[in-house]
């Protein structure tokens, strides 16, 4: 066979998999460059910091912290400290401010209290830096001498503990949505010959079922290896462990029903994998949101996935209760059964076609 020849297999070999090809050649290249428009800077501008006054600061005090903080972050107004230190708790802010009420007075000496979380880690080194541009802000805007004071809540954390919640994440962001799916599109041809002894329901059912309490595994050995290495992290907290579940839930209900819609073809999988890296990407794993651009905020929030890894986080590194989060696991329960209902309209979809 000749060249002329093995080049025109290749090409009916592509016609064949036309929607792979589209999806693996097109789609993914352009998917991967659209995904750097949230990347826009790599200096902190537009992280969440929250403000809030005590005793008798005024509007005017609260003006000159905005504008002292807006360079490298965008504020956001609370009324009381309480709520402030959970919205900081519950990763809505990075940072809280408290502003006393002595900045217009001259012979004052004032102190602005900077507080963070010691379980975001990555966020330690840029309070910091940040905390010298706010007092050199202050001190340039208002007569009182200003300093800045940095508490920090919770236990302090090192960088090791704080990569495992985002990392037994991601390991669930794979295993959902892109092991299941490429499982049950192993077994297609037993997956039609199950269908006359059972429904497609209860077959698809059953992966869920068996593959989500399969997850205690990895749970486990994290752990166990967790706990060998020292690192203070409850890996199989009930709070940890439900939040796995309803995760893996939603991604492997995403992950089949994109499957299924797709015919159970290979350019699936392919689709799954591109969701599963722009989950993690765009889902502010280890970053603030904000952190790199304002775009990513919105997107951030918007994704079932972000929401999942707070809850993850909170669950192993802050002694907080559940319900500092439970609109979090609510937000990700609804996220899961609209997942659902598309896995069940996608394979009624397969089996009408089948």
């Amino acid at each position: 066979m000749d060249l002329l020849a093995l080049l025109r297999k290749e090409a009916l070999s592509v016609r064949a998999n036309a929607a792979l090809f589209v999806v693996l050649l097109i789609l993914l290249p352009a998917a991967l460059v659209a995904g750097t428009l949230v990347y826009e800077q790599t200096i902190p501008r537009d992280v969440p910091v929250g403000v809030v006054g005590e005793d008798d600061a005024t509007e005017q005090d609260l003006a000159v912290v905005d504008a002292s903080v807006v360079a490298f972050a965008s504020p956001e107004r609370y009324d009381d400290r309480d709520a402030a230190e959970a919205a900081l708790l519950r990763e809505e802010v990075y940072v809280v401010i408290r502003v006393p009420g002595e900045l217009a007075n001259p012979e004052a000496d004032a102190t602005l209290t900077v507080v963070s979380d010691s379980a975001f880690v990555p966020f330690q080194e840029p309070v910091n830096e940040s905390s010298e541009v706010l007092a050199d802000g202050a001190n340039a805007s208002v007569p009182a001498n200003v300093s800045v004071e940095h508490e920090r809540l919770g236990e302090e954390r090192s960088l090791s503990e704080y990569l495992v919640p985002p990392g037994l994440l991601a390991f669930v962001v794979l295993f959902g949505l892109v092991y299941l799916p490429y499982q049950v599109r192993s077994e297609r041809l037993v997956l039609d010959r199950l269908r006359t002894s059972a429904s497609l329901d209860v077959v698809v059912a059953s992966k869920l079922l068996f593959y989500g309490a399969a997850l205690a595994v990895p749970a486990a050995v994290v752990g166990l290896t967790t706990a060998w290495l020292g690192y203070d992290v409850a890996a199989l907290s009930p709070a940890t462990l439900a939040v796995l579940g309803l995760s893996f839930a939603f991604l492997a209900a995403t992950g089949l029903a994109v499957l299924f819609a797709l015919g159970l073809s290979r350019s699936a999988l392919v689709a799954n994998l591109g969701l599963a890296l722009g989950a993690v990407a765009l889902s502010s794993f280890l970053f603030p949101v904000g952190f790199f651009s304002s775009t990513q905020v919105t997107i951030a929030r918007a994704l079932p996935t972000h929401y999942a890894v707070v809850a993850a986080r909170s669950a192993m590194l802050r002694d907080v209760p559940v319900s500092l989060y439970a609109d979090y696991l609510l937000y990700l329960l609804a996220a899961t059964v609209v997942a659902l209902l598309a896995l069940k309209l996608a394979m009624v979809r397969y089996e009408r076609r089948a």
